[in-house]
């Protein structure tokens, strides 16, 4: 019995031993899951203390004399959205407006909307379609006229402007929207970051230089001048002749480093065009840009500056760098980069509804292939069907493959352009180059292209 007593009291002891060293296991456990949840609480706090210090600094920036206006704007085909942030005092109200692309004021734009308690905005509008620039101003009230000046004088920053009237100023957003582009797309509304002024800002004697590039329907000046700020420069795309290239024309002002950006829209680049970009006081009406220059430009100083009788104006020649080619009449030629695009319009080759050329399109294909025969031996060139959006899609598909196929047939049975690396498509409706909403639109979009070395 006495060993039997001993052999329990031992089990015992073994297993209460087990259980303590279990139990001591467990708490040593504990504090590596405690020290875990203790660093994942810490870290979401941090993250937590993090947004609102930002959102207090957001909050303790509204009303800065430094002002701010940024954000994004949504194109869509039926609806623009427009959703700002700056740091404007809560209350104050933004002004929208634009200006289409032939420089007529947009209805459409004209509206109003008040910036929130964080400094928020937003505008909805109906689509539109002619490409517009979109305007976003600080609208003068009681309220902000008491806050940044009676003409803003009191506000600072590169969203500061000064206006045609001395000593009054405007703050400001821009951007631009392009109906040509596929959409949805969005905008950044962004605030700009201007260079130092050259040191000779607003000199009588004047200078102004500006390099040129191009997409396959715009011509882009970017140029730098030591002219004052708001200063209207731009004009008209000239062929080698001297004569006007019909709507192909554009105007801007001066940025306040001197800067200036110009876009002016082109169908066909010819070689010999020029751009002359002038500056004519006679045409300008901001008391500045006249006290600085004088009204007829007497003051105007320097190897631009020109005469027109009384009145005195500066002019920058641009020259155009066009390919060797000489579309017919009604025939685009754009390029962008090294990619060239021969653009025929559906009429001047097919009637309507019709994959068949028609007698007079031989003659315009003749004309083109003069220009194709130019080309090296195995150039890579696309020819490429499109149609509008009447209709059924699946037709128009098949239907611009047709026609793009005719003209291939054509320009390989009667010329000497064998050698060339030819592509064949049809895109349908799918490639617009202009809005399907108007008439004029779906007439651009009716063509036949011919790409050289495409992209």
């Amino acid at each position: 019995m006495r060993k039997l007593f001993m052999v329990i009291v031992i089990v015992l002891l073994i297993s209460g031993c087990v259980k303590e060293k279990d139990a001591t296991s467990e708490t040593k456990g504990e504090p590596d899951q405690t020290l875990e949840q203790e660093n994942e609480t810490e870290a979401t706090d941090t993250a937590q203390d993090e947004e609102e210090g930002d959102a207090e600094k957001a909050t303790s920036e509204l009303g800065d004399l430094e002002v701010k206006l940024s954000g994004e704007a949504i194109i869509e085909e039926d609806q623009i959205r427009i959703e700002g942030e700056s740091n404007l005092l809560p209350g104050s109200s933004i002004y929208s407006s634009g200006v289409t692309d032939g420089g007529f004021a947009s209805s459409t734009f004209i509206d109003t909307a008040e910036v929130q308690e964080d400094g928020s905005f937003s505008f909805e509008f109906s689509g539109i379609s002619t490409s517009t620039t979109v305007k976003l101003n600080l609208y003068t009230n009681n309220q902000t006229e008491e806050h940044y000046g009676e003409n803003l004088e009191k506000a600072t920053g590169p969203q500061v402007y000064v206006t045609d009237t001395h000593g009054a100023f405007e703050v400001k957003a821009e951007f631009y929207i392009d109906v040509d582009q596929p959409m949805p797309y969005t905008i950044p509304i962004e605030i700009p970051q201007w260079k130092e002024k050259p040191d000779d800002y607003g000199e009588p004697e004047v200078w102004m230089e500006a390099d040129v590039d191009s997409d396959h329907r715009y011509l882009y000046f970017k140029g730098k001048s030591n002219l004052v700020e708001g200063t209207k420069v731009g004009g008209n795309l000239l062929k080698a002749s001297g004569i006007i290239d019909a709507f192909s024309f554009g105007f801007t002002r001066v940025n306040p480093d001197g800067t200036f950006e110009l876009r002016v829209p082109y169908h066909k680049l010819q070689k010999g065009m020029y751009m002359p970009i002038r500056f004519e006081p006679k045409n300008n009406s901001w008391e500045d840009v006249l006290n600085t220059y004088g009204e007829h430009g007497e003051k105007l100083k320097g190897e631009l500056v020109e005469e027109d009788g009384e009145d005195q104006y500066v002019e920058l020649i641009v020259e155009i760098d066009a390919p060797d080619f000489d579309p017919p009449k009604d025939v685009g030629l754009t390029v962008e980069d090294e990619e060239v695009k021969i653009q025929m319009p559906d009429d001047l080759l097919f009637d309507f509804d019709e994959s068949t050329l028609k007698a007079d399109a031989k003659e315009t294909l003749n004309d083109v292939m003069k220009d194709l025969q130019k080309l090296d031996e195995n150039t890579e060139i696309q020819i490429n069907g499109h149609t509008d959006n009447v209709g059924d899609s699946d037709y128009n598909l098949n239907l611009s493959k047709e026609r793009a196929e005719a003209v291939w047939a054509y320009l390989e049975k009667s010329g000497d352009v064998t050698g060339l690396d030819v592509q064949i498509e049809g895109f349908g409706d799918t490639k617009p180059i202009a809005s399907n909403k108007e008439e004029d639109g779906q007439e651009r979009n009716r063509r036949v292209e011919i790409v050289i070395n495409p992209k």
